[in-house]
């Protein structure tokens, strides 16, 4: 699949090293270094300026100055993270903008050239490498052009780089933005900030529209990307090919929305999805497949359950507000948080299952204890939990059972105890403390932003985070956790992440943090621009 990315193009000449004899910082060192310290900007913007040091501006434009070669970077702050503009100067191969892929050229008379073709028509074609030196070779004198994978921008040329001058340069590069406000945590930039004692790894860029993560107890990750692919990220690694593809609608909020699998998984090798599909209308599904090995059978798809005709409903935005979120309890029940698409009243509506935690077995029947079976009917009776607005995401302590949604505001943000039978409220009641008898409160709330991922830290984790509940924000850009009984006060554990969709702990106390970086799918829904990353003790 062809990702679209920046390809930042910059040639090394020559840099004075304050100690020549010192060893060069490793990849691994300059990307952790540019991760989590800030960089002074406009030192970069001289090293990016300065032929003695860099090439920057033969390749690129920035404003009216610079090249061709490769994509403008004028704005390229305000579409490409810090994750990725480190790994675009790091590994400039591994991702290449279209339209600037390398060619191959070779000519009648033995001659090899290399490079970006800048221009082209029927006589000849230009052919410009990375130094800025062009060829004009005449179409009658062209044997062959082979497309390269390999970037016109050399894999070694942050080698020469101090760690400080590497991460400078990023931070210029993310000050090349125009017109980006804070919406929708798009203006978050700077250093990832993290509790002494702990590191972080970048593993995988170039996901599309990332909405929700498993992390299996194997070790392997899967990445629900809402176009309909579940991509597999195993030993570090983004496979090529994905598990399962599945034929959504894709708008909005709607998508490839959860992923489980099995209790027993891989023994017993089930996997769950809840995705949103078109025809004969658009509603939910939750189907489960068979897995061998990476890859599931589309085949042996399993319908648990079909949801409501989202059209009967309306709301201001009727494909936002999808929820999707779907999680085993200790009790081997399979838990689904659905949201009201905007629509309000449909979360008190007991011939509806938006607004609701629903309850099925692991076959997709109804367990006959859950709380509303007497008072509903067919597929009503898996509602468990009523009045919520947007369960985007919950989490399930395996040890206790305990679970706590996040829903999202409304006038706050809520942490909600999941109790079987409970009334959260909306839209009769407002995000925020409730004191009316028959319904239940949030443990924690906090000003409207937009709630994401949350789970329970294993001990594992580490003393800060060890028997607390954590959770990110969208907007906001940060982790934080609470007391898992209790809610109370929070304490942040890292920020400077740019839009955190989804986090999961693994069983060794490794925290995967899934970035989507990328507001919802519409007409100015940027790809490729999610991110997985791995926070870990020391």
């Amino acid at each position: 699949m062809q990702r679209l990315t920046l390809a930042v193009c910059f040639l090394v000449t020559t840099i004075v090293s304050a100690n020549s004899h010192a060893a060069p910082p490793s990849v691994s060192e300059l990307a952790r270094h540019a991760m989590t310290h800030a960089g002074d900007a406009q030192r970069g913007k001289q090293l990016f300026r300065d032929e003695r040091i860099t090439r920057c501006l033969t390749c690129h434009q920035v404003g009216q100055s610079g090249g061709k070669v490769g994509p403008d970077l004028s704005k390229i702050g305000g579409k490409f993270d810090r994750i990725h503009l480190i790994e675009s100067l790091l590994e400039p191969s591994r991702q290449i903008v279209q339209g600037y892929q390398t060619s191959v050229v070779l000519t009648s008379s033995g001659e090899v050239r290399s490079g970006v073709i800048t221009q082209e028509n029927k006589q000849f074609l230009l052919l410009t490498d990375s130094a800025g030196k062009q060829w004009r070779i005449a179409r009658g004198d062209i044997e062959s052009i082979k497309p390269s994978a390999t970037s016109t921008m050399p894999d070694n040329l942050a080698k020469a780089l101090s760690k400080q001058q590497f991460t400078d340069l990023i931070a210029y590069l993310e000050t090349l933005r125009t017109g980006v406000g804070d919406k929708f945590g798009s203006a978050t930039r700077g250093p990832i900030r993290i509790p002494a004692g702990y590191e972080i790894q970048m593993l995988v860029t170039g996901l599309s529209g990332a909405t929700a993560m498993e992390v299996l107890d194997d070790g392997r990750v899967l990445v629900c990307e809402q176009d309909g692919h579940l991509r597999v990220v195993k030993h570090g690694k983004l496979l090529e090919q994905p598990m399962l593809t599945l034929d959504v609608e894709h708008h909005w909020e709607r998508g490839l929305i959860g992923v489980t699998v099995h209790p027993d998984f891989p023994a017993t090798n089930w996997l769950y999805v809840c995705y949103v599909v078109k025809e004969p209308f658009t509603h939910h599904r939750v189907s489960r497949f068979r897995v061998r090995g990476d890859v599931a059978d589309p085949s042996s798809e399993e319908i648990l359950l079909r949801g409501d005709d989202q059209s009967k409903f309306g709301g201001n935005v009727p494909a936002g507000h999808q929820g999707g979120a779907l999680h085993f309890g200790p009790d081997r029940k399979l838990y689904v948080g659905i949201g009201e698409q905007t629509a309000k009243k449909p979360a008190q509506d007991m011939k509806a299952l938006q607004g609701k935690i629903l309850c099925l077995m692991a076959d997709g029947s109804i367990p006959p204890d859950n709380p509303f079976v007497d008072q509903t009917e067919g597929k009503y009776q898996a509602i468990w939990a009523l009045g919520c607005r947007n369960p985007f995401t919950f989490a399930i302590d395996q040890a206790t059972g305990r679970m706590l949604i996040n829903d999202v505001g409304g006038k706050f943000e809520e942490i909600n105890p999941g109790v079987a039978g409970t009334n959260y409220g909306w839209p009769d009641i407002e995000h925020g403390p409730i004191d009316r008898p028959g319904y239940t409160g949030p443990i924690h709330h906090y000003r409207e932003a937009s709630i994401a991922g949350g789970d329970f830290a294993p001990d594992a984790a580490g003393a800060p985070l060890a028997g607390r509940y954590v959770f990110a924000d969208f907007v906001h850009g940060w982790i934080h956790s609470i007391d898992a009984r209790t809610g109370g006060p929070a304490e942040t554990f890292a920020s400077g992440l740019r839009r955190p969709v989804d986090l999961r702990f693994s069983p060794d106390g490794a925290l995967y943090v899934l970035l989507r970086n990328a507001w919802v799918v519409d007409d100015k829904f940027q790809r490729d621009s999610g991110s997985l990353l791995r926070i870990s003790r020391r």
